[in-house]
């Protein structure tokens, strides 16, 4: 913290779960240590990232502090439901990452149509569609002109009927990566 210059930062991620043979310990360790800087006060909200059910089960039956935030891979084609469904009978707010599919999305023709239809771009659809359906979309842009058009997304809402097809679409694109196989 010192060396940012703070004095407190607002959220704090364990990146990646520990897949090995002990990573529930070692996740439960990590875990350990966040919530001793979260009731020092030195992070106001911790989380974790890329956690699945099966490795957030082990870790909160020992945590004292539960998670406030899970960071998934979250985007059409790739919804994580079980853990998203996890998640929020638990209060742990899904931040969804990559909500535009690694770029993927923008390109599809079912989206680029329902986009369409709202006068909206499709990251403005990616992201309103994560809105809608409680998760909290983090785009990733360093483009001035395409920050402000993916903050763009309150103006409007998707119809039940392009939300159910938009949630129907099969796997059309993303990271590749998955707590279970990724290697450390």
């Amino acid at each position: 913290m010192k060396e940012l210059g703070l004095d407190y930062l607002d959220l704090y991620l364990i990146h990646w779960p520990s897949n090995k043979p002990d990573g529930a310990q070692v996740n439960a360790e990590t875990w350990r240590a966040f919530e001793k800087l979260y009731s020092e006060g030195l992070i106001k909200s911790i989380g974790l990232s890329n956690f699945l059910v099966h490795y957030l089960e082990p870790l909160m039956s020992k945590a004292k502090v539960m998670p406030m935030v899970n960071q998934i891979e979250f985007h059409p084609g790739y919804m994580q439901s079980d853990t998203v469904s996890f998640c929020k009978s638990n209060d742990i707010v899904v931040e969804a990452w990559s909500p535009l599919g690694t770029g993927k999305m923008l390109t599809n023709p079912d989206l680029v149509a329902i986009a369409a239809k709202y006068g909206k771009s499709v990251a403005q659809l990616c992201i309103r569609w994560c809105l809608q359906n409680g998760t909290l979309p983090l785009p990733k842009s360093v483009t001035p002109s395409r920050i402000a058009e993916n903050a763009d997304v309150f103006g409007f809402d998707i119809s039940e009927d392009d939300m159910k097809f938009i949630n129907a679409m099969p796997f059309i694109g993303g990271s590749g990566f998955h707590p279970d196989t990724l290697e450390f």
